[in-house]
């Protein structure tokens, strides 16, 4: 009878071991995942450490898409109203990354059909009033990650003409190529982002610096991989 209360106290002997958990890292070291669920649990801490991380990105990716600024902002916003409008009910399933532009790519998929329906005389009066675009420089405000590359470039003339060559492309082309060149998504997540097979989403990417080369001749080292 004495042997089950040995096994018993080596039992209570075991240390105790125990998982740490991402509210032992720092905010900065923690996965997006992980603050959008601490997020979904009421931490404004987590949301701004989020917001901090993904508004520029966003901004990036929305005003390569819509070609305006003021467009770009409100949509921006939008998406990360979205975020935590939806904060309780995410799960992680996919990359963060992947729901964030999921959501961006939805909204900006909206603006293009708003346009579509407006009348035309709509469209030539949108450009009065908006005389700054042209001076709106998104290099200065977002970081490209492929700015480095071209540093000998003024980035004012590099901005206008990247931004003046995708507007020649087809929409999902565009979308594939700024997905995978200024926000260095794989193509396994772009697939999912725009719901196609991800040959599919190669092909875009191809067909889209097949279609920006002739722009872009000056700036060749910018678009090649």
């Amino acid at each position: 009878m004495a042997k089950p209360s040995v096994a018993k106290n080596n039992e209570q002997q075991k240390p105790f071991l125990s998982v740490v958990s991402s509210e032992a890292l720092s905010i900065e070291e923690t996965s997006n995942e992980d603050l959008m669920l601490q997020h979904g649990q009421g931490s404004e801490e987590a949301f701004t450490e989020l917001l901090k991380r993904h508004q520029k990105g966003v901004l990036n990716f929305v005003y390569r898409m819509v070609q305006n600024r003021h467009v770009a902002e409100e949509i921006t916003q939008d998406v990360f109203l979205a975020l935590i409008k939806n904060g309780q009910r995410y799960q992680p399933t996919a990359k963060f990354t992947t729901y964030l532009y999921t959501i961006a790519s939805n909204m900006v998929s909206k603006e293009w059909m708003k346009r579509k329906r407006r009348p035309k005389v709509f469209s030539i009066l949108a450009g009065f009033g908006n005389q700054d675009e042209d001076t709106y420089n998104p290099l200065n405000q977002i970081c490209d990650k492929k700015a480095d590359t071209v540093a000998q470039y003024k980035k004012g003339e590099i901005s206008r003409a990247v931004n003046d060559a995708l507007k020649h492309l087809p929409e999902h082309q565009r979308e594939a190529f700024v997905l995978r060149r200024f926000q260095d998504l794989s193509y396994q997540e772009i697939a999912e982002i725009t719901g196609v097979p991800i040959g599919t989403a190669k092909s875009r990417v191809v067909r889209a610096e097949r279609g920006l080369r002739p722009h872009l001749e000056s700036y060749r080292e910018y678009v090649s991989q």
